[in-house]
C-alpha cells in the first residue's frame, strides 16, 4: 500500500462525535444557550467535524485570527489561508462569559449542530481583515460582503460537532470525509495526487488541465463543490 504524505498540520483533527458521547451531549445542547450559525459558519464547523480543516480543533482566537491576517499561518505557524470565526452580535456576546459552553444551532435548517466551549470573547477590525486577505474592502466583493455582515464580537474555542447535515445521504457516494478519501488513495495506491476543485460543472478548460495534470500524477481528485 501506498504510504501518503501526512495531513495539513501532522494529524487528522475530527471532532465529529458519535454513539454514547452524542446521545449524551444532545441531552446537554438542550439546557445551553443557543448561538444560530450563518450558513458559512455551519459549513465551517462541518469541515471542522470531518476533519477537512485539520489541525483546527474549533474556531479561531484573536492570536490565530491576527496570525492568518498578518502572516497567512495560525499560531503553530502552519499555513493558513483565510480565518475561520464564529461572530455574535455585542448583545449576544454580553450573556456569554469565557469558560462558558454553548450550542451551536444552524440559521436555515434549525438543526442542532455542536457545543462549544467559549475560550475567548474577542472584537476584530473587518476593514483590516478584508484588505489582508481579499486585497480590498470594495463590498461588491463577495468575500467581503460576509465579514462585513459578521456580528461585531468573535466567539473562538473548541467544538464537539454532532451533524453533517443530510450531506451524507443527499450526496451518497460522492460525499468523503478525509479519512476516507486517504484510504481510498492508499488502497489504490497512489502517491502524487493534484486536487481539482470547481464551483461549477466541468468545462472544456478544466478537462484539460485535469488530463495534463494526470499525465504527472498516478490519479486525481476532482472535488465538485456544486452540483447541478
Amino acid at each position: 500500500m501506498a504510504q501518503l504524505i501526512q495531513p495539513h498540520g501532522g494529524k487528522l483533527t475530527p471532532r465529529l462525535i458519535k454513539g454514547e458521547e452524542l446521545k449524551e451531549e444532545k441531552k446537554r445542547a438542550e439546557k445551553l444557550q443557543k448561538i444560530f450559525l450563518t450558513s458559512r459558519e455551519t459549513s465551517d464547523l462541518i469541515m471542522i467535524g470531518i476533519g477537512a480543516f485539520s489541525p483546527l480543533s474549533g474556531f479561531m482566537g484573536s492570536k490565530d485570527w491576527k496570525m492568518v491576517c498578518d502572516e497567512f499561518k495560525i499560531s503553530s505557524n502552519i499555513f493558513w489561508p483565510i480565518p475561520i470565526t464564529l461572530s455574535v452580535s455585542k448583545d449576544i456576546a454580553s450573556k456569554i462569559k469565557e469558560g462558558d459552553q454553548v450550542t451551536l444551532v444552524d440559521s436555515e435548517t434549525k438543526k442542532t449542530m455542536a457545543i462549544m466551549q467559549v475560550d475567548e470573547k474577542y472584537t476584530i477590525n473587518k476593514k483590516y481583515e478584508c484588505i489582508q486577505i481579499f486585497k480590498t474592502d470594495d463590498i461588491n466583493h463577495p468575500g467581503v460582503a460576509k465579514v462585513m455582515q459578521q456580528g461585531e464580537v468573535n466567539l473562538a474555542g473548541t467544538v464537539k460537532v454532532f451533524s453533517e447535515l443530510d450531506y451524507p445521504e443527499r450526496f451518497k457516494g460522492h460525499y468523503f470525509r478525509p479519512i476516507e478519501t486517504r484510504e481510498i488513495f492508499k488502497q489504490k495506491g497512489w502517491k502524487k495526487i493534484p486536487v481539482l476543485q470547481l464551483r461549477n460543472p466541468m468545462h472544456r478548460s478544466h478537462e484539460y488541465i485535469a488530463k495534463i495534470a494526470l499525465e504527472v500524477s498516478d490519479g486525481i481528485f476532482i472535488h465538485q463543490t456544486k452540483k447541478r
